[in-house]
């Protein structure tokens, strides 16, 4: 079967070094893999985060030329305050060059389908180590990395995603998701208005706005995609 490549992240067709970013909630497991893999040859960890939205901010630093991408960003799929299927959607609407890999403590293949909707270019298991040295020594010496069915290279998933339009969590407002974040804890837009000092009518405008975006037709599927989202 062919091997596709694309361009490093940096431009480079071959990286010495492979600047990697690690993405995981679990504490214990992300300093075990950046203990890990800080001692693996031409590997070095450009940072890490433990919370999804965080560390979609810090990659939209990057972009913005206030931090070097990185050459390989690998991230959770399972994460709390958002999810490594949405965070990986995120990031690919605007970057077609930079290998996003999955990493997850349950059977990686449950996650294909998602991940490589999501612009993955692969998923595996945070205990198969060989695996994870032999996936960054490839983007070192290719500065890209191999994909096979269902996965597709950066630029192919970049293009796709792009003419589907803008993700939803790009396109709401702090205000929606502050509110379906309330909402997903059990406030009532009672609650929620009294809280933040508004009318009920504005909270109500607030959902029905974030359900359009998100592509549902009520609150309660709003409400359970951005559960979903944020991994509560």
């Amino acid at each position: 079967m062919s091997q596709q490549q694309t361009p490093s992240a940096t431009g480079s067709d071959q990286a010495d070094t492979v600047q990697v970013v690690l993405v995981d909630n679990d504490i214990l497991a992300l300093n075990m893999l950046r203990e890990i893999m800080s001692g693996w040859p031409r590997v070095a960890i450009a940072w890490t985060e433990h919370n999804g939205s965080d560390a979609f901010d810090h990659f939209r630093q990057c972009e913005s030329g206030i931090r070097d991408l990185p050459n390989l960003f690998i991230t959770d799929i399972s994460m709390r305050g958002l999810s490594g299927i949405d965070m990986s959607r995120a990031i690919r609407y605007t970057n077609g060059t930079m290998p996003i890999l999955g990493i997850t403590s349950y059977e990686p293949t449950q996650f294909y389908h998602d991940a490589a909707d999501a612009g993955m270019q692969a998923v595996i298991g945070k205990n198969e180590l060989s695996q994870l040295k032999t996936v960054i020594m490839e983007v070192a010496d290719t500065g890209a990395l191999a994909v096979r069915p269902p996965f597709e290279t950066p630029q192919q998933a970049h293009l796709r995603i792009h003419e589907e339009g803008l993700p939803y969590i790009l396109s709401l407002s702090q205000q929606e998701k502050q509110v379906l974040t309330m909402c997903s804890h059990g406030y009532s837009n009672a609650d929620i208005a009294q809280v933040l000092d508004v009318s009920p009518s504005t909270i109500n405008t607030y959902i029905t706005r974030a359900s359009h975006k998100m592509g549902v037709s009520n609150k309660r599927e709003a409400v359970a995609l951005w559960t979903k989202t944020i991994g509560l």
